[in-house]
């Protein structure tokens, strides 16, 4: 697969981003917002590649910037963004670790409540199929600041111990198949994500090979981490 990215058009491309990300942090201070979160759609082509079909495809990155919401917020998400482009441009078009190199490149909100916001990262290859590898970061309204942990790896185990009903089949086996006898885990959480009635999960069987499911938020909240409960009571959902 031939890529034409450049060093120049990654340094040009993140110049651009990084100046609107500033320029939004500024402007979203001018006043508060009803909402906890007001974003715009911004995109950008960096490049293009070759297609296994022969195809010639963009490279690209779509974001939700900010531009309404508290100060503490925005400050955050900024921060938040900008880590996620320095990222994204300093791999360029090498394999990620994900085993798999990023043709395109989403950020965007994917929930918000009175209580927190939470953005899905998306790196997406364009292959034989559609390969998306999916990562979570959750805010809280109040102060802005990251959620360190939504649950543990020991919560999703007993949630899927005892709610054999809500759980994926092939994820518990493939759990099962990676617990040893004193219960040490695996990487079973993977990535995970509060949305507004439910938690998002990506379960990583391989490299590569990723399991996307739901589970309702009202079933799962008893084994959350004490700070996402905390989050959820009450909230108003959106």
């Amino acid at each position: 697969m031939k890529t034409l990215f450049t060093k120049r058009t990654i340094l040009h491309g993140l110049i651009i981003c990084a100046n609107v990300l500033v320029l939004t942090s500024c402007h979203s201070n001018q006043g508060k917002s009803a909402l906890p979160l007001i974003t715009e759609r911004h995109e950008c082509q960096l490049g293009t590649f070759t297609h296994l079909t022969g195809d010639v495809c963009p490279i690209s990155l779509s974001i939700d910037f900010p531009v309404g919401g508290s100060r503490t917020l925005i400050d955050s998400l900024t921060a938040f963004l900008n880590e996620t482009l320095y990222a994204y441009f300093e791999n360029g078009d090498s394999t990620h670790e994900h085993a798999f190199a990023t043709d395109r490149l989403e950020v965007n909100l994917a929930a918000q409540t009175d209580a927190y916001v939470t953005y899905e990262v998306n790196s997406i290859f364009f292959g034989e199929g559609v390969e998306t590898a999916t990562e979570w970061v959750t805010f809280a309204v109040s102060d802005g600041h990251r959620l360190a942990e939504i649950i543990s790896e020991e919560g999703m185990l007993r949630f899927y111990r005892e709610q054999p009903e809500l759980a994926s089949i092939n994820i518990w086996e493939d759990i099962l198949n990676h617990c040893y006898e004193d219960d040490s885990l695996v990487d079973i959480v993977c990535s995970v994500g509060l949305l507004g009635d439910s938690l998002a999960h990506q379960y990583a069987y391989a490299p590569g090979i990723f399991e996307d499911v739901k589970y309702p938020m009202d079933a799962i909240a008893p084994y959350l981490s004490r700070e996402a409960q905390e989050l959820l009571k009450p909230t108003t959902r959106r």
